[in-house]
């Protein structure tokens, strides 16, 4: 057995992706909150038959090898070799065969990192201006150098020339995201950070992974993040992670800030055990990997509509990933601005003054004014009803159900059966009809028919009228399933493939897509939509060879090939008369 092959049969892709994600049964395969975007949908579908989870709403997923690359940020050796420890195979290098390895890139841009840090700590230092800005702030040096904090000055390209005189390419300094090209036809770059404020992030191992870059002026961007790349993935990173881990382990509670200032802040004023978000979302992975050291957290976003939304947000993930959730209110605009106000406050408070979050939100509305008209009761419900849908058990849902009926004196019958309708309108509010489903479809229009008869046994034929496509690989694949009778597996053909693993991933991908939205169609309905997507997908080849066909004969006419532009003019043809071939098949 293939040592890949022997992993995957030792390491389900549920069991990997569980250790991620917070997953949920439904049918056959298991979903949840995808890893790699900001999800409100369970996008994500993990199938233990195809051995694959993908999420067909930012394309991004394959098999554990595909998940583990991506959610960790590693290269295939790294996820090959790991994966292989967790599933007790031992991996040997001369088993890799001529598998590539980025390890020495990730390297170079670590290092590269690392440097870009040094030099923005040297421009503080000489920067009177960024010192004065850091110290009316409240931020001492003993912070700055716990932090690591820098400062990039308001130059066109110091950084960069100072990384190329240190021995970094442009693709390198570029490639991490400490400099932008040029216009396309110039050689040069200039630095992505000017005039800033820089906090180094790093990730959960302690590396140096980007920077966030707070400006000194008025600039419409406030921060600017380092771009999502090889090291940087700001959906699984938080801010301070390496400095609050003993804390975080040894208190089992996080509190969880916005900005960066707001980290630096709670540190002054005593609490070290404080992340922040990188200027995103939280996502489900930031709430596994905070699951890893605590079992509450605390929220203290900042006190406007945009903080109270993204608390919002942040309950319903952590809470569906069995972690407990509370509430700090600070009479301040943010954690920053409490702490410069009176540093020694913010420890008490943050001891004794946090709720849990839902108790929070049930006694804001039970203070309102409107609490016992109809409109304040309904602008109550539907604040609460996605926190309520967010509780991981009944007995939760349960106690908060009835603590809502007490505060805000609904019958307790009413707010239960409208909670369910909610429940019920949320669920099917991702159903959509068929031809949605297709123009939607992060799938080519013959990649599709592919799908389809893999699932329609019955229609398979339809296949061979399909023009073949420019891949030979995909035309092969075509063939080999337009070969199968009605009775053959269609799985069994995507398992014994002779293809690239990237394709196998994609088939597999194609196949648990069009199960999980085509499977309740009838032949009838099956054999239409199959047709309609064959006639889209020649004519799709069609254009295609057109407009390929006629740039080749503009070219040979300015050669003046006469001879190319024959032969060129003769294909074309051709392809006008399988033009209106199909044209005629979708008139019939």
């Amino acid at each position: 057995m293939d040592v890949r092959d022997e992993i995957k049969a030792r390491l389900p892709i549920e069991q990997l992706v569980g250790q991620y994600c917070q997953l949920q049964k439904k049918g056959r395969n298991f979903v949840c909150l995808c890893p790699f975007h900001n999800d409100s949908r369970a996008s994500f579908t993990v199938s233990p038959e195809k051995g694959i989870g993908y999420c067909f709403a930012c394309n991004t997923g394959g098999d554990i090898f595909s998940f583990y690359q991506k959610i960790e940020n590693v290269d295939f050796v790294t996820a090959l070799k790991q994966l292989g420890e967790k599933a007790g195979v031992h991996v040997a290098t001369a088993k890799l065969g001529n598998v590539k390895e980025s390890k020495d890139e990730k390297e170079r841009f670590m290092r590269c990192l690392e440097s870009a840090l040094s030099l923005y700590q040297s421009f503080l230092r000489a920067s009177d201006e960024a010192m004065a800005y850091l110290t009316g702030r409240g931020v001492s040096q003993d912070l700055v150098q716990a932090f690591g904090i820098g400062y990039a000055p308001d130059s066109y390209s110091a950084t960069y020339d100072s990384l190329l005189k240190a021995g970094f390419s442009k693709s390198e300094i570029i490639g991490c995201g400490l400099a932008i090209q040029r216009e396309i036809g110039d050689g040069g770059a200039y630095d992505r950070f000017r005039g800033r404020i820089m906090f180094p992030i790093y990730d959960a191992q302690g590396n140096i992974a980007g920077f966030g870059g707070r400006t000194l002026k008025g600039d419409d961007a406030k921060y600017v993040n380092t771009p999502e790349g090889m090291l940087y993935h700001k959906s699984s990173l938080l801010y301070g992670l390496p400095l609050a881990k003993e804390q975080l382990r040894t208190t089992r509670s996080a509190l969880l800030v916005e900005g960066y200032f707001d980290v630096v802040a709670a540190h002054r004023a005593g609490v070290k055990n404080v992340l922040g978000v990188c200027g995103t979302a939280l996502t489900d992975i930031h709430a596994k990997l905070l699951k890893r050291y605590v079992d509450r957290v605390v929220l203290c976003m900042d006190q406007d509509k945009a903080g109270r939304a993204a608390a919002e947000k942040a309950f319903q993930i952590l809470s569906r990933c069995g972690l407990q959730v509370s509430f700090l209110a600070l009479p301040a605009k943010d954690p920053d601005e409490f702490v410069q106000k009176d540093p020694s406050a913010l420890l008490p408070l943050y001891t004794s003054a946090p709720k849990p979050y839902i108790d929070f939100v049930i006694d804001e509305y039970a203070l309102r004014e409107d609490r016992h008209t109809p409109q304040g009761r309904k602008s109550a419900c539907e604040a609460l009803f996605p926190l309520f849908d967010a509780l991981p058990t009944s007995i939760e849902l349960r106690s908060y159900i009835e603590k809502t009926t007490q505060a805000l004196g609904i019958v307790e019958s009413e707010l239960m059966n409208d909670f369910y309708r909610f429940r019920h309108s949320v669920r099917l509010s991702v159903s959509r009809p068929a031809e949605a489903i297709i123009d939607s479809a992060p799938f080519t229009r013959f990649e599709l028919c592919l799908g389809i008869a893999l699932l329609y046994p019955m229609e398979r034929q339809q296949l061979r009228e399909l023009i073949p496509q420019e891949s030979e690989e995909w035309n092969s694949v075509s063939l080999a399933i337009a070969s199968l009778s009605p009775e053959d597996d269609g799985n069994a053909l995507l398992s014994s493939l002779d293809c690239s693993e990237e394709m196998k991933n994609r088939l597999l991908a194609l196949s648990l897509y069009c199960e999980e939205n085509f499977v309740a169609w009838s032949r009838q309905v099956a054999s239409r939509n199959l047709k309609k997507l064959c006639q889209s997908a020649n004519k799709d080849v069609i254009l295609r060879k057109q407009a390929t066909l006629i740039e080749a004969l503009k070219k040979a006419k300015q050669d003046g090939d006469t001879e190319d532009e024959k032969r060129i003019l003769s294909q074309y043809q051709q392809v006008i008369k399988l033009s209106r071939m199909a044209t005629s098949q979708h008139a019939s």
